[in-house]
């Protein structure tokens, strides 16, 4: 009897180890340790998408400074042509036509250069970038501005405003550009190059009448 209790003992004690060895494996497959993961790194783009995506605008489109500067140049050439209408440049308060130089001499001082041409003086008045033509009448029929905002313009920019111009002349290396503002007033651009070198708002009538005698 003895020995049955015993075997019987033995037995279960066997089972018990047999399942705690069990449990242990079964843990140590399905529950592991845990380590820090790494997060997953972005896949790259698609090759398509890439292809497809918007390219930079500045591109396909012309500079803005550019369009800027061809913006405002047009706008100058639009008041140029207001003000020849009434006989005179930006920045000057005697026009052709209605002004005597004394009137210029009075406001301005003596003119730091005059010049005689087919007849005509020229008053020049450096510090404004100005030039007077007058008759022997004393009459101003001839105003020039050699003003560096001006010799920013181009004639190809003149003609996209204004279009072809009534004349076109040549002197010497000057390429001259007549247009016909109103039936007073004639508008000159003059420049050797692209660019221009000065302007003037010319009176032919007032050019002929010098009072020869």
């Amino acid at each position: 009897m003895k020995r049955v209790v015993k075997a019987s003992f033995i037995s279960c004690l066997l089972i018990l180890l047999v399942g705690c060895t069990g449990n242990q494996e079964s843990q140590a497959t399905t529950s592991p340790p845990k380590q820090s993961t790494p997060s997953p790194s972005p896949s790259p783009p698609n090759q398509n998408q890439q292809n497809n995506e918007p390219k930079n605008p500045a591109n396909n489109q012309s500079n803005p400074q550019e369009n800027a500067v061809v913006n405002k140049n047009a706008a100058l050439i639009h008041e140029i042509v207001s003000l020849a209408k009434v006989g005179t440049v930006k920045n000057c308060s005697f026009p052709a036509h209605t002004t005597v130089i004394d009137q210029v001499i009075s406001k301005w001082g003596t003119a730091d250069q005059q010049d005689f041409v087919a007849g005509n003086r020229y008053f020049t008045y450096t510090s404004h970038g100005i030039v007077f033509g007058v008759n022997k009448g004393e009459q101003i029929f001839d105003v020039r501005s050699y003003s560096k905002e001006i010799q920013q313009i181009t004639f190809d920019e003149i003609k996209d405003v204004l279009g072809k111009p009534n004349e076109v002349h040549n002197n010497g290396a000057d390429k001259i550009w007549v247009y016909n503002v109103n039936e007073k007033f004639q508008l000159k651009f003059v420049g050797s190059k692209t660019t221009i070198d000065h302007i003037l708002v010319f009176c032919p009538a007032d050019a002929k009448n010098q009072m020869a005698g």
